[in-house]
């Protein structure tokens, strides 16, 4: 499993890489990774998201799902817990994000 610093990292790089490619060149960018269970920020960071119970990589329609759906829902619900959600990664053992859990999904570090 990826660590804490290295997932703070990728937040923090997939930030970056958005705002210097004005949101479209990420959009972009990602798509084509999401096959391969990655974003751009994972790919520079050489990590990728796995499906849990399953040993392999997580494919398109899962990281969809994980990106543009279940992040948004967590986004929406962290606001009523002042921001508190976005910490769960903290506590939890296997190292997952509440966006995490509502895809099934673990971060894996592959490099």
């Amino acid at each position: 499993m990826s660590t804490i610093g290295l997932r703070f990292g990728g937040y923090l790089l997939e930030g970056v890489l958005f705002v210097f490619t004005a949101g479209i060149g990420w959009l972009i960018w990602a798509l084509f990774l999401f096959p391969q269970g990655q974003t751009p920020a994972k790919q520079l960071l050489q990590m990728r998201v796995v499906h849990i119970g399953e040993p392999r990589t997580t494919r398109f329609w899962r990281m969809f799902f994980r990106e543009f759906i279940a992040k948004p829902i967590v986004a929406i619900l962290a606001t009523f817990t002042f921001f508190i959600l976005y910490f769960w990664l903290f506590w939890d053992r296997n190292r997952q994000e509440l966006w995490d859990k509502l895809a099934s999904t673990l971060v894996d570090c592959c490099g």
